[in-house]
């Protein structure tokens, strides 16, 4: 027994050790391997990856889900740059950027992108698009800057209320998801991460952009408090929803997660005056990379009104 205790912990050492090395590799490889068009603005003795494409009298920003870079826009940013200015980034800790001491809740994530537009001394209208997480940092952002937006869209939102009223994800999901992203250091999200984008799965391998993936969803329920704190209500602002699935109405049973969220996303869809709600009419979470044609023409369809 005391044998092949001594070789299982061998074993273990020498793959870590494996891991370890691989995963230090790869991350320099991919560091230097992948073109990066956009440029590092410092916002506070810590720089963030920009991307700045596209012309036009409207400027459109982009804010992605938790644990996403700013690749995960491109089918949209793509088209929309071709009839307005659009500027994606990597929040700090995540993808090209650099890590942030500051705790990563949206109060702070908003006044990082604060600091990169008014660096960029934009002219004109500002439209903000932001899914998931970013849906919240968005709305933090047009709730603390009103006097800056001209209209804001929502791709499948985070709700203030959703912690509360949404089923708890299970335990062991939870914590077998927590460990992959623990292990990054030994590069273990490398094995289960998508194949389809090579540089998003390069960028979201890193340790780096695993531990603060972890530390955005630790301060999730603050970022929420946040967004709360602001009374959401945003008058006759422009305001696109688009949702996943269907209409609450559509939906016959009232105890899915599914029914939840639609009246989630109605709410959200409430809180301005000038408000159009889109459902997918699909149960894909990222819209923008499944559907971008519905994100496109939403966008499409409020710069034309600007």
């Amino acid at each position: 027994m005391r044998v092949f205790f001594k070789f299982f912990s061998f074993g273990l050492i020498l793959l870590l050790l494996v891991g370890f090395v691989y995963q230090s590799y790869k991350s320099y490889v991919d560091s230097s391997y992948f073109e990066k068009s956009g440029v590092m603005l410092e916002v506070g003795g810590y720089s963030l990856y920009v991307e700045d494409s596209g012309s036009g009298k409207v400027n459109v920003i982009f804010d992605s889900g938790m644990g996403d870079d700013l690749s995960v826009w491109n089918k949209v940013a793509d088209n929309v740059s071709k009839f307005s200015r659009v500027i994606t980034y990597d929040r700090a800790g995540l993808g090209w950027s650099e890590e942030s001491p500051k705790k990563r809740d949206s109060k702070a994530i908003v006044e990082e992108l604060h600091s990169i537009l008014e660096q960029k001394n934009l002219t004109g209208p500002i439209v903000l698009v932001g899914h998931s997480f970013g849906g919240v940092n968005m709305q933090v952002y047009a709730l603390t800057y009103p006097e800056d937006i001209a209209a804001l869209v929502l791709v499948d939102s985070a709700h203030e209320d959703q912690i509360n009223r949404m089923p708890r994800t299970g335990l062991f999901q939870k914590y077998v998801f927590k460990f992959g992203m623990l292990a990054a250091p030994f590069g273990l999200p490398r094995l289960y991460l998508s194949n389809t984008s090579p540089e998003e799965r390069a960028k979201k391998s890193t340790t780096k952009h695993q531990y603060t993936s972890l530390d955005e969803a630790s301060y999730f329920p603050q970022s929420l408090n946040q967004l709360d704190a602001l009374n959401p209500n945003y008058g006759g602002l422009p305001l696109v929803v688009i949702a996943r699935n269907q209409p609450s109405s559509e939906i016959q049973n009232k105890n899915t997660k599914h029914y939840i969220w639609a009246g989630l996303q109605e709410s959200l869809a409430s809180r301005s005056t000038d408000s159009t709600l889109i459902f997918t009419g699909e149960r894909q979470h990222s819209i923008h990379k499944v559907q971008p044609e519905i994100v496109i023409e939403a966008i499409q369809t409020l710069v034309n009104g600007l």
